[in-house]
């Protein structure tokens, strides 16, 4: 239902609005060390095919290795993979 919407709306300001008035927790929201379930991934077909050329999918556990201040890049590990990915990203993939 909510994800829905959220795949129809393909305009950042729009997006951006709605992410910040959520109810469900996001890779961004992690601690560093914590481990998460992708429940889902947010955005149009270029951004999820992006996502998942990363291995960022549905079903798949992942962990923060660390964040830098001032938006700067967010490291995950995927599998055996380390991955350096932005603030907008990680605020659409979705975790359990």
């Amino acid at each position: 239902m909510k994800n829905k919407l959220f795949n129809k709306m393909h305009g950042h300001h729009k997006f951006q609005h709605r992410v910040e008035q959520h109810d469900f927790k996001t890779i961004q929201e992690l601690r560093n060390g914590e481990v998460a379930k992708i429940k889902n991934v947010i955005g149009g077909r270029h951004f999820v095919n992006k996502a998942e050329s990363l291995g960022i999918r549905i079903g798949v556990q992942v962990s923060k290795i660390s964040s830098q201040m001032m938006q700067g890049p967010i490291t995950i590990k995927v599998g055996q993979t380390q991955i350096a990915i932005g603030h907008r990203m990680a605020k659409r993939i979705i975790i359990e």
